[in-house]
């Protein structure tokens, strides 16, 4: 008898968290697990992954195109006073349509396991009965929510959990010691990485163009990410390649990603006169082959979760620089035992460590290649369908 099991999540959009929901769902055993996908926002052109989910998981969704088309039109005309209002009076009829639907679907469902993968019925989850459940937590929770109050509001709904899964092993110490009565709820899983997918991504250059060739041949060094600066910290990084390129430094930057901070860091570059020699390549289907041709993947973050773009570096086989920031890069890095950790902010520790990563490649790349075999999926999915089987 297979068990019955609800993953849940916000979207289906091209992101982080949505890769990896992705990687389970199409690796996990379908012949163990009845699963349902419950998803809270329907809007198609944006879900990309959808294409993605195996044809065996049905998917539903909480809140139509329709109504979010609506909403979003009223949005874009808020400075009108009409729209705002009307605005307003749709984000009330979204949360009314979204939890009757909610209540709805697990009522009819009848599931064993509920996996709640972002967290989003969060505020919900202690209406739901019947069922155990399951939250994943993404990222360092005091970065996530900042404020005191949020932080301990969302505490007491975690509690609310059967179990609490940590995606690394700092975050998981971060919220016990956070949140104490949690202790003995909360354990630790890795994101699963298709090994082999991620290689022949590296090797196939078919959508590049002969520009972009040309790109792969020169000698540079590469960041893959969100371009977000509150999070990502690119005015760190473009400082620190400023500081290398004074001292003769012979490598381009390619920065890959798209973000709300893409203005702010042109502007940069045009202020510290690197037009020539840093890049912006855009959302890149395939960033893997920018990473396998890479002399060097560098990593500026204030805070992460677990930064999945340093483990697919490693597996790539290239080596990684990194700011130490909670959580995640010092646990992937095995304490800087495969890789380069830097202090969060730093400039000057920056070059440093993008040079030393550089002049110590061959230290690395046999320490590397062993680390990295904790984050394969083989080994990881067996510990999502273990969790599962025994709650």
């Amino acid at each position: 008898m297979k068990k019955k099991v609800i993953f849940h999540s916000g979207s289906l959009r091209m992101g982080g968290l949505e890769r990896v929901l992705v990687e389970v769902l199409q690796n996990i055993e379908l012949n163990k697990f009845d699963i349902d996908l419950l998803i809270e926002d329907e809007f198609k052109e944006e879900n990309i992954f959808e294409k993605d989910i195996p044809k065996e998981i049905k998917i539903t969704y909480l809140i139509s195109e329709n109504i979010l088309q609506k909403t979003k039109k009223l949005r874009e005309n808020k400075k009108n006073i009409m729209y705002k209002i009307g605005y307003n009076l749709m984000m009330q009829v979204e949360r009314y349509i979204r939890n009757k639907n909610l209540m709805k679907f697990l009522k009819e469902r009848e599931a064993e396991v509920l996996v709640d993968f972002d967290n989003g019925l969060a505020k919900d989850i202690h209406k739901i009965k019947g069922m155990k459940k399951i939250a994943w937590l993404h990222n360092s929770i005091p970065k996530l929510k900042k404020k005191k109050s949020k932080i301990e509001r969302f505490g007491k709904r975690l509690n609310n959990y059967d179990v609490v899964v940590a995606i690394c092993d700092d975050m998981k110490i971060e919220t016990e010691t956070i949140f104490p009565y949690l202790k003995g709820k909360v354990t630790r899983i890795y994101n699963p990485f298709n090994f082999e997918r991620i290689k022949d991504l590296a090797e196939n250059d078919s959508h590049l163009s002969k520009k972009e060739k040309e790109m792969l041949k020169e000698n540079y060094i590469v960041s893959v990410s969100r371009l977000d600066n509150v999070q990502k910290d690119y005015p760190t990084l473009l400082k620190a390649f400023k500081e290398l390129k004074n001292e003769e430094f012979n490598k381009k930057l390619y920065i890959v990603g798209d973000g709300p901070s893409r203005k702010e860091i042109e502007d940069q570059i045009i202020e510290l006169n690197l037009e020539e020699e840093v890049k912006l390549l855009g959302q890149q289907k395939n960033p893997y082959i920018w990473m396998k041709n890479a002399d060097l993947f560098v990593h500026s973050s204030k805070y992460e979760g677990l930064p999945t773009v340093l483990i697919e570096a490693m597996i790539v086989n290239t080596i990684v620089t990194s700011s130490d920031c909670p959580t995640g890069p010092r646990e992937i890095l095995d304490n800087g035992k495969c890789g380069i950790l830097v202090e969060v902010g730093n400039v000057e520790n920056l070059s440093k460590g993008i040079l030393e990563g550089l002049n110590r490649k061959e230290k690395y790349n046999e320490k590397l290649k062993i680390r990295v075999e904790e984050f394969n999926k083989e080994k990881v999915i067996r510990e999502y369908e273990r969790l599962i089987s025994e709650i």
